[in-house]
């Protein structure tokens, strides 16, 4: 029984079902909310981003995967090409892209877009009144890049 090859699989399995799970969270529910919530988002982003670090946790989450993966990708192909052709060998592959795909935008496009919503949010309430349509034009904008 290989240690390593067991505990390096826990991390990967572990870690992975952590950062898909609070994606999950973030994108069918928080999202939403601080979309509904308008100027008033800015308490939950400053809970959430600044209180809580939510982007450390996407960051450490998202990286145990990435490395746990990459070490368990070189021990299964010995980074030998034909490892690519097989069935196994290219479902891992396919894996292993999307994985350093969204690495970087768990760590920072994501955090950089929901602050973003809520600066526009802080200075729709230091604004005090309805808001202007220049910062519901910079909301939309930033809400967008949340989106995307």
């Amino acid at each position: 029984m290989d240690v390593t090859l067991i505990v390096l699989r826990v991390i990967h399995i572990v870690s992975g079902i952590a950062w898909v799970g609070a994606g999950a969270l973030v994108v069918l529910y928080i999202r939403p909310t601080l979309f509904a919530l308008g100027p008033d988002a800015e308490k939950v982003v400053n809970e959430l981003f600044v209180r809580r670090k939510l982007p450390v946790y996407f960051a450490v989450v998202s990286t145990l995967t990435v490395l746990a993966g990459a070490l368990l990708y070189w021990r299964a192909s010995g980074l030998q090409w034909v490892f690519v052709t097989r069935p196994t060998g290219l479902g891992l592959t396919i894996g292993a892209v999307a994985g350093l795909v969204a690495w970087p935008i768990a760590i920072l496009a994501l955090p950089r877009a929901f602050a973003g919503v809520g600066e526009v949010g802080a200075e729709m309430k230091a604004a005090g009144g309805p808001p202007t349509p220049e910062l519901i034009g910079r909301l939309r904008a930033a809400q967008a890049r949340v989106t995307r």
